[in-house]
């Protein structure tokens, strides 16, 4: 077959055959068959498609001179897996955005390490057990679940991969991750059940401090989460938890068009709720939610239907209660991260650093006074408090209208501006609120108001 193009000759057949010997990715000939040894050491993107070039170019991109991570003691890449080679697929949760399965990796991740003479090796498959998410509505994939992927690429590969690939459900089409499966559950998960009462202050402020480092670094990459709460919080270990789910991260320079705002409505900042934009500061209100979470052990607003009203209360001051015990200081930076003005809210970094110090403190590594306070006076204080845990009944039953699966809320020009409450006020305005707010009732949660049937 032959066709005509600026007067010459031009065989198909041969052009085809010219193209088969050049690498997808870079377009160079290959130096030896199908393999382009600069771009593709592993010799990993050559014969498989996803069915979605921007899907390849991501999965390539990840490939394409892949760096060593010495925490985990590999090279980390992402690749493109059959959804043939997972067995014993369980579904396992649904969100508002995906379903999550557990399944068995046939092969498990690929891992090469360089042998003696510089040439890189493939070690064994060995089966193992991952989750499986599913992006709902993924068959023509988006700019949004491209942008997921990528976050979930960029935060963890500081730590360790956690995304190791992508697949497709043959029968839906929509994408899958390929992610690391926490057999540990979510925070929310621990916290209802009966563990709640064995997590001391000691690991409260631990997993704290590690997730604050988390927001460090998507917040250093110039994203924020926007639907972060302890269900995204996943635990992997006795002391290891990481977030994720970042079906509504977003880069700070894109915001969400139209009126709808979506999350968990007890942790959804003020300001959003009020129609304002994103900002990583939504992410710090979030978390002060989940700092009265860790300390009671209940679901923030369990007891009140999540609809414009818990909007408006919120908006006008109302904020989760703490349990019997927490240290006043503690409820000082729970308050800070939930001040009704985000400019007034610490960042990430100064979390992190809180935070670590009061670790310090505790582990008795740290005496000299920080933040206004002695390493001394903050590890009595968690020691006090650790003996409240026990008294501290966390059983309660939720309104049926309570909903903590993440979903679209719209309040347009219904919600009042955020203001603070007299309680938060004597707070964060008094220097000296740890020491002179006692009153249980700026915030405690009493044994009697934990159980409501």
């Amino acid at each position: 077959m032959e066709t005509k193009f600026n007067n010459l000759d031009i065989d198909i057949t041969s052009l085809l055959k010219i193209n088969y010997k050049n690498c997808s990715y870079c377009n160079k000939p290959f130096i030896e068959e199908l393999w382009c040894k600069e771009c593709d050491p592993f010799r990993r993107m050559q014969g498989w498609t996803s069915g979605n070039p921007d899907i390849d170019k991501f999965i390539k991109d990840t490939m394409h001179k892949p760096e060593y991570n010495e925490f985990i003691s590999r090279y980390t890449f992402i690749e493109w897996v059959p959804f043939d080679r997972f067995i014993d697929i369980k579904e396992i949760g649904e969100g508002g955005f995906a379903k999550v399965y557990s399944a068995i990796w046939i092969d498990g991740p690929s891992v090469y390490h360089k042998n003696y003479n510089g040439k890189y090796q493939k070690e064994r498959p060995k089966p193992m057990k991952i989750a499986l998410k599913r992006l709902n509505g993924s068959q023509n994939i988006s700019n949004k679940y491209l942008n997921e992927l990528k976050i979930h690429w960029n935060l963890y590969k500081i730590y360790g991969l956690n995304l190791y690939g992508l697949t497709k459900d043959p029968e839906t089409k929509e994408f899958m991750m390929i992610i690391r499966f926490a057999d540990k559950g979510s925070l929310r998960s621990n916290l209802l059940s009966n563990k709640f009462n064995n997590i001391l202050w000691k690991d409260k402020i631990m997993l704290l401090w590690r997730i604050s480092a988390d927001l460090v670094n998507l917040h250093d990459l110039n994203y924020f989460h926007k639907d972060f709460h302890s269900g995204n919080i996943l635990r992997v270990s006795d002391n290891i938890f990481y977030i994720s789910d970042f079906g509504l991260s977003g880069p700070a320079s894109e915001q969400n068009s139209g009126d709808k705002i979506y999350g968990v409505l007890p942790y959804i900042a003020p300001e959003v709720l009020n129609g304002e934009p994103y900002t990583s500061s939504s992410d710090i209100y979030s978390l002060g939610v989940i700092m009265t979470e860790l300390s009671s052990g209940i679901l923030p607003f369990y007891n009140k239907k999540h609809d414009l009203s818990l909007a408006l209360e919120i908006c006008n001051g109302l904020r989760p209660k703490f349990g019997k015990g927490t240290p006043e200081f503690y409820k000082k930076l729970a308050y800070r991260c939930m001040n009704a003005n985000s400019n007034e809210r610490p960042t990430a970094i100064e979390l992190v650093k809180i935070l670590k110090f009061w670790y310090n403190s505790i582990i008795c590594i740290n005496k000299k006074e920080e933040f206004g306070y002695k390493g001394k006076e903050i590890e009595a204080a968690f020691k006090q408090a650790d003996k409240e845990i026990s008294n501290i009944l966390a059983l309660h039953k939720k309104n049926p209208d309570a909903v903590y699966v993440s979903r679209a809320f719209t309040f347009s020009n219904l919600l009042s501006k955020p203001v603070n409450s007299s309680i938060i006020t004597s707070y964060i305005d008094n220097e000296e609120s740890g020491k002179d707010c006692r009153d249980s009732q700026l915030g405690d949660l009493e044994i009697s108001d934990s159980i409501q049937f």
